[in-house]
């Protein structure tokens, strides 16, 4: 899961691509990049590390120009280093092209063997590199015609944002599964993962681009076109439970909304459970708590503090880093527990180390009983998608039943939302059209093989 942003014709586009990123820098704090349209000339620079460690002044004075793309990593495919740091520019019989990738390509691994079986040097172990050897050994009259005959070629997830000499192009597979949206800034186009950013940039949100469709920006003007039919829509889910900013549109109403909902859904699943307080988890669990709070009646009281320094865990490249950040991302507020029976709310539990820990630090400050709330049903499959869930043995409750993963993590109960609740929540009972495939293990967009 990524964030890519771009801008167009806008004299401090680079500025404004680097606020997109710091934006969206909760998609991810791997690497970071921007690359410019200078006159004709991409300009590129990108290094590990937050936005605001990688640009400066003299960074983004340097890259100029009136449009440019930019990309925050969080890895699924290709290690964590320099060389998949996006967006990723290839000179070739097209000219100068760059693309920055949100996703993840089922097949990349076959159409690479394919591409490099008949010459194609790859400079990443990214599957974002894909694209851009098939655009270059399958051309069509131009730039965008190109794409358009090669993305049918992908399978899996990704919103791309493309970029030449005058031209910026973003794309949506034709099942939705990565967001990508559309905005305006005066004469400027702003394509971005989450309408936060538009907002934060002072734009406003035009619409989203549609699943299978493509938007060609150039000399001002934005032309639509589809380069697939529409699949089955099936955007993430975890877009409202864990990913997305709280004030981000999905699926027409503030995640901040969706969240809420989702307490309350708990708190009605849990009817009848008596506590003293009800908390969660921050950052997302806590507008989660507030919602059961509300519809259960039962005070709400933060027992954590955040340090708001040590990044966000599930994104971490590897567990070691997972549980060293948990460990210093939250620390007990011990006069709140004390004696306490808390409802505690999380947005997910994956592997349940970081939640063994959590329950265990509220045990050591003093709290008389703990009913662990997951707002999302068990996690029994792993995302193909762009989710860092890769192998079922990573899955907790792939391979223990409730009650053992109660044990395990140490609570007095453990609760998990059920899918239908989480499905009306995130969609308010209309929107429907989400890929539930990591709590059901049926996945759609997979090809023929399936997984």
């Amino acid at each position: 899961m990524c964030g890519i942003f771009g801008i167009t014709d806008n004299k401090d586009a680079a500025k404004l691509a680097y606020v997109g990123l710091f934006t969206l820098q909760h998609r991810g704090q791997e690497s970071a990049g921007i690359v410019s349209d200078a006159g004709g000339a991409l300009r590129h620079h990108a290094g590990m590390g937050l936005v605001s460690e990688v640009f400066d002044r003299d960074t983004l004075d340097a890259l100029g120009g009136r449009s440019a793309i930019g990309h925050i990593r969080y890895s699924t495919t290709g290690s964590s280093h320099i060389k998949n740091a996006q967006p990723l520019v290839l000179n070739s019989c097209l000219g100068p092209v760059a693309v920055a990738h949100n996703g993840n390509l089922t097949n990349a691994d076959a159409l690479k063997d394919r591409l490099q079986k008949s010459g194609a040097i790859f400079q990443s172990s990214s599957d974002s590199e894909v694209i851009l050897h098939l655009a270059a050994k399958y051309r069509g009259r131009d730039l965008a015609a190109t794409l358009a005959s090669n993305l049918t070629k992908l399978e899996g997830a990704y919103a791309f944002l493309f970029m030449a000499p005058g031209l910026v192009i973003g794309a949506r597979d034709p099942h939705g599964y990565r967001p990508l949206v559309l905005g305006r800034l005066g004469r400027s186009w702003i394509l971005s993962s989450e309408t936060c950013a538009i907002d934060v940039a002072g734009g406003r949100l035009v619409r989203e681009i549609e699943p299978g469709e493509m938007v060609v920006i150039k000399g001002g003007r934005a032309s639509f076109r589809r380069f697939a039919a529409p699949a089955r829509h099936t955007r993430c889910i975890f877009e409202q439970v864990y990913f997305a900013r709280p004030d981000s549109l999905v699926a027409g109403r503030t995640v901040q909304t969706a969240r809420y909902e989702i307490g309350a859904r708990l708190a009605r699943e849990l009817a009848g459970l008596k506590a003293d307080i009800v908390s969660g988890v921050p950052d997302s669990g806590t507008v989660y708590a507030l919602g059961y709070s509300k519809e259960s009646g039962i005070p709400y009281r933060t027992v954590f503090m955040r340090n708001h320094y040590t990044g966000r865990s599930f994104i971490q490249p590897d567990q070691r880093l997972r549980e060293f950040t948990a460990h210093l991302k939250l620390a007990p507020i011990k006069d709140v527990i004390k004696g306490k029976s808390i409802v505690l709310i999380d947005d997910s539990l994956v592997r349940g180390t970081t939640s063994k820990k959590i329950v265990g630090s509220l045990r050591r400050a003093g709290a008389k009983k703990v009913v662990m709330a997951i707002a999302s049903p068990p996690i029994i499959a792993p995302c193909y998608f762009g989710i860092d869930t890769p192998t079922r043995r990573e899955l907790i409750a792939d391979r223990m039943s409730v009650e053992k993963i109660r044990r395990f993590i140490g609570a007095d109960a453990l609760h998990y939302l059920g899918l239908e609740s989480l499905v009306d929540a995130c969609g308010g009972g209309t929107d429907r059209n989400f890929c539930v495939s990591c709590f059901t293990g049926r996945y759609n967009g997979l090809g023929k093989g399936g997984r």
